[in-house]
C-alpha cells in the first residue's frame, strides 16, 4: 500500500476546505465567511427594485427646510462639542462675534468688487 499519496491527499483536501471556506477579518463582524457575505450581498441586490420603504429624496424637499436643518444639525454639534467648556453668555459671545467677523469679510469682499466695477466702468467711459 502507497501510503505516501495519503498525507498529500489530507493536506489538498483541507486547502480546498480553506479556501471555500476562508474568514476574512472583519472589524464589524468578525469570523464572517466570504459565502455568507455573498449570500447577504445577493439578497441585497435582489431587493434593490423594491422601492415599499424607500425613503425622500432631496429633491422632494424644501431647499430651505434642508438648509435649515443643515445649519440646525451643525449648531447641535458645536454645542455638544463645548457644552462642558463654554456657558451660554459664551455661546452667544462666540456666535456673535463670527457673525461679525462674516459681516466684515463679506463688505472687503464687497468693496473689491465695487472697486473693479468702477474701474472697469470709468476706464472704458473715459476711452471714448
Amino acid at each position: 500500500m502507497d501510503t505516501t499519496k495519503e498525507p498529500t491527499d489530507s493536506v489538498q483536501s483541507w486547502q480546498d476546505w480553506y479556501r471555500k471556506h476562508r474568514l476574512v477579518a472583519q472589524t464589524d463582524k468578525p469570523l464572517e465567511t466570504k459565502d455568507l457575505r455573498e449570500k447577504l450581498k445577493h439578497s441585497l441586490s435582489s431587493n434593490m427594485d423594491d422601492t415599499t420603504n424607500a425613503v425622500e429624496t432631496l429633491t422632494d424637499t424644501d431647499p430651505k427646510a434642508m438648509w435649515i436643518e443643515k445649519a440646525r444639525e451643525h449648531f447641535a454639534d458645536t454645542l455638544a462639542e463645548y457644552q462642558y467648556e463654554l456657558n451660554g453668555k459664551d455661546f452667544y459671545k462666540a456666535f456673535y462675534q463670527a457673525a461679525v467677523e462674516a459681516m466684515d469679510h463679506s463688505e472687503k469682499e464687497y468693496q473689491r468688487t465695487k472697486e473693479l466695477v468702477d474701474i472697469l466702468r470709468y476706464r472704458h467711459l473715459g476711452q471714448d
